[in-house]
């Protein structure tokens, strides 16, 4: 030990020290060891107070404020996995940040800091050896979500001023973003039904013409333009476009789903398109109830299309059911089989299997199909998920509070008690306060959105928070200790 061998040895005896001698001094032996550390799979419990960080037994926060509602917007520095650790550092920082990673829980001796979210492998390693199985998963659940919370609180405080999210998640851009999206989707398909009598339509699986070029998505556009554009095992598709894209359950070939997706897909195009204000589409209909219509093999009633002046095409069957997907797609954003709807639409939908690959057999082919049906039924009985985010009614109510005192109350001789607005310059009288607000919202609404901005923000931060998708919200993984 070098520095017990440089340094002076304690005075012995009547006071006499090292500082009287002129020889060096004697080099002192080791210490006796210590007793043993425990075993590499050892591990005690261990009770550490106070200040914030990891409590190594439950590898939770402790201390601090916890997540408080009042604090949710400034999830770092608040306690608990957002706030400081027992060092000061920030605990759990999200990969935006320089110096990322977590402090407190595991910066003893030999432990380095490492980066990312911990694997239930890694993280029970951290646990004492009494802990069961069922709570041990418990805890590494909770630690994940606090972990992914405090990463997306990090991501939004950093990005929150920018359009492109704004876009996504506030309600006062998402007015804007609505009214844009309907109106591409009505220009959309007038496009398509322009197609449909010409027989030119292109039922792939990729964002087509106008669509893709107005969104700005030219992935699809890119994969149609490398394609052989063969056409004919299925249909008016190109052959590599097919199979590149993602596959539907083999079940979804049958006849008799293919009747079931039919009239599900003419009912949501009858949901989506009123909520876009388009009208008159000849595909949200067909004569599904004549009698003598054969229905056993997967027949349906066919939706008559008129081709120029003397021709007239029916289309039924897998036919009808990808041309009602192709446009779920292209107008809607709807990735009928992938069982998803976005505003943002890109690459290639999923496609229905190929029935020539299919012998019946599949295991969980009535999960996929229950899945399937509740997912776009209660979409169909649903609300549109952007009217959602805009929370129209949650504003509303809140305008109601905070206008109130906008409203005056004016004595007028000749026809008694009358209501003002209070808006600057504004001197217009109504017989009821009800009037009022409706008036201050429809001719100031400069003032409803400056005194409801705060909840308008709120329901910002909540519409982030709340998308599991969204971004920030992925984990980077720790890497293995070396």
């Amino acid at each position: 030990m070098a520095e017990d061998a440089d340094a002076s040895p304690p005075p012995t005896g009547g006071g006499g020290g090292d500082r009287k001698r002129r020889h060096a001094s004697p080099v002192l032996p080791p210490p006796p060891p210590g007793p043993p550390p425990p075993g590499p799979h050892k591990r005690h419990r261990r009770e550490e107070g106070g200040g914030g960080g990891f409590d190594r037994r439950r590898l939770g926060p402790v201390g601090g404020g916890g997540h408080d509602q009042d604090d949710r917007r400034y999830g770092n520095g608040h306690g608990g996995i957002g706030g400081r650790g027992g060092d000061g550092r920030y605990v759990n920082r999200a990969p935006d940040w320089s110096d990322s990673g977590r402090g407190g829980w595991n910066e003893g001796p030999g432990n380095g800091r490492r980066e990312g979210l911990m694997s239930y492998k890694q993280f029970i390693q951290e646990l004492e050896d009494d802990v069961s199985p069922v709570e041990a998963q418990s805890r590494y659940e909770e630690y994940k979500s606090e972990y992914i919370t405090t990463q997306k609180k990090a991501y939004f405080d950093l990005h929150k001023d920018e359009d492109w999210l704004r876009n996504k998640y506030h309600p006062t851009n998402l007015e804007v973003v609505i009214e844009r999206r309907n109106e591409l989707a009505r220009t959309t398909a007038n496009e398509f039904f322009q197609d449909l009598p010409s027989g030119s339509l292109d039922t792939g699986p990729g964002l087509t013409g106008s669509a893709a070029s107005k969104s700005g998505n030219n992935s699809s556009k890119n994969l149609v333009d490398s394609s052989d554009g063969k056409k004919g095992k299925h249909g008016n598709v190109p052959e590599d476009l097919y199979y590149a894209a993602p596959k539907a359950h083999p079940v979804s070939s049958e006849a008799r789903r293919i009747r079931i997706d039919i009239e599900q897909a003419q009912a949501l195009i009858c949901k989506l398109d009123s909520e876009k204000g388009i009208e008159n589409n000849v595909l949200s209909s067909s004569d599904h109830d004549k009698p003598d219509r054969d229905k056993s093999h997967g027949s349906m009633a066919p939706i008559v299309i008129i081709r120029g002046s003397s021709t007239v095409k029916g289309l039924e069957g897998a036919e009808l059911l990808d041309t009602l997907v192709t446009y779920l797609w292209r107008i809607h954003g709807v990735d009928y089989y992938g069982m998803s709807e976005t505003n943002e639409p890109k690459g290639l939908r999923h496609v229905k299997a190929d029935a020539r690959t299919y012998n019946g057999a599949s295991s969980n082919a009535t999960e996929w199909e229950n899945k399937l049906d509740s997912f776009w039924q209660d979409r169909i009985q649903g609300q549109d998920p952007l009217e959602i985010l805009k929370a129209k009614e949650k504003i509303d109510a809140a305008a109601t509070e905070v206008l109130d005192p906008y409203v005056r109350k004016i004595r007028d001789e000749k026809y008694g008690w009358k209501y003002g607005c209070g808006a600057k310059g504004c001197t217009k009288l109504f017989h009821a306060a009800e009037f009022v607000q409706k008036h201050l919202k429809l001719k100031h609404p400069d003032v409803v959105v400056e005194l409801t901005s705060k909840v308008r923000d709120d329901i910002y931060f909540e519409n982030y928070m709340n998308d599991p998708k969204a971004p920030g919200g992925t984990p980077i993984m720790q890497q293995p200790a070396p």
